[in-house]
């Protein structure tokens, strides 16, 4: 911790770490458990110093499998849960993600998007994991997913996601992408409440014998019930605790003049950086254009992008992906025009290329 006039020196993936400490305090345990992948791997390197001088615990893995299913286990003991991954690993751990929702365990799953699909590209940035970490689990489940373009805000949103999977006892994804992981920034580290566990939950190890299951179960013992009836009472009860407080969860940032904007670039992560420099130096040429910054992805912001479509104008959406948040958009947006600019990975866009989709989006409308 640090008093509110220091600065440190740290990276995005550096930055999750000690979001996680902030989340624990002194009193609650973490528990990472995870296995090393380009870009992620620096998450791990200090986890494994940091979080066994706090009286955690670490482990290596043998494989993404076995690490999102040990972070299930250890978030039913009380421990803030945590695995980190990009997107091969991400993928191995979607099945995992869905028995921790349907085992209703708070767990922290970071990934640092890479360049995709399959091995892709390593060391370079990729945005391709979006609907991934929307739809990759089979059946239905309750989501939440976080994303910053900081790496203070990594810190804070790593902080956000272990309160918020305490909160609904449910995986809540931070997806980060290769630059915010890597990138180095001056940061605050703030004094922030320790995050405790629901008083009214059974922690296994704490005089409870719990029993927990992957199938279809009661909601009061949670033992098998292999039915229609509840599959339908358990499914409903896992997404309405989601979607009751969606409003209190959306996050999101406004810049420029949203109401008047002809142009509107709804965007997230890092390549949001770009855009706002574009938006400003748009501004300066006195051209109507704003931007909205996702910050969870899921809940999606439904309610203010359907505000925003009182009027035709064009909505672009600039993501490091062939289109993926563009679907998400396109479906509130009934009398505008939803448009992408999209780069397949590895770099994002610079502020010339988004200032120059902006002119031309708006001579086309002239």
């Amino acid at each position: 911790m640090s008093d509110d006039n220091q600065r440190t020196l740290l990276t995005g993936n550096d930055a999750v770490v000690e979001g996680l400490c902030c989340a624990a305090g002194n009193k609650r345990r973490i528990v990472y458990a995870g296995y090393p992948i380009t870009p992620a791997s620096e998450i791990a390197t200090r986890a494994s110093v940091i979080i066994p001088r706090r009286g955690g615990a670490f482990i290596q893995m043998e494989d993404e499998i076995g690490s999102i299913q040990a972070a299930a286990g250890a978030g039913l003991t009380g421990a803030i849960a945590v695995t980190a991954t990009s997107g091969p690993g991400f993928s191995l751990m979607s099945e995992g993600l869905g028995f921790a929702a349907m085992i209703e365990s708070p767990v922290v799953c970071i990934n640092v998007q890479r360049g995709g699909p399959s091995t892709g590209m390593p060391t370079w940035m990729g945005q391709g994991d979006m609907m991934q970490a929307r739809w990759g689990t089979h059946g239905d489940r309750p989501v939440i997913v976080l994303v910053p373009n900081s790496v203070q805000e990594t810190l804070l949103l790593t902080y956000e996601a272990c309160k918020l999977s305490q909160k609904y006892l449910i995986p809540v994804a931070l997806m980060l992408d290769e630059i915010i992981g890597h990138m180095e920034e001056p940061i605050t580290i703030p004094e922030l409440p320790p995050i405790p566990s629901a008083p009214d939950v059974e922690i296994i190890g704490k005089g409870h014998r719990l029993h927990r299951t992957g199938l279809t179960h009661d909601l009061e013992m949670h033992l098998p019930r292999i039915n229609p009836d509840a599959q339908e009472k358990l499914v409903r009860y896992l997404l309405d605790k989601i979607k009751k407080d969606a409003k209190k969860i959306v996050r999101y940032e406004s810049f420029g003049a949203v109401e008047d904007a002809e142009v509107i670039i709804i965007c997230y992560g890092s390549e949001s950086r770009s855009v706002r420099a574009a938006v400003k130096q748009a501004r300066k040429k006195k051209l109507k254009v704003a931007m909205v910054r996702l910050i969870t992805a899921w809940p999606f912001p439904k309610d203010f992008i359907r505000k925003l479509d009182k009027k035709k104008r064009v909505y672009l959406v600039a993501e490091i992906n062939a289109g993926q948040m563009r679907i998400e958009v396109e479906r509130y947006i009934k009398n505008g025009t939803v448009q992408g600019l999209n780069l397949m990975g590895g770099r994002i866009h610079t502020p010339g290329e988004i200032l120059e989709a902006i002119e031309e989006r708006m001579s086309d409308d002239n």
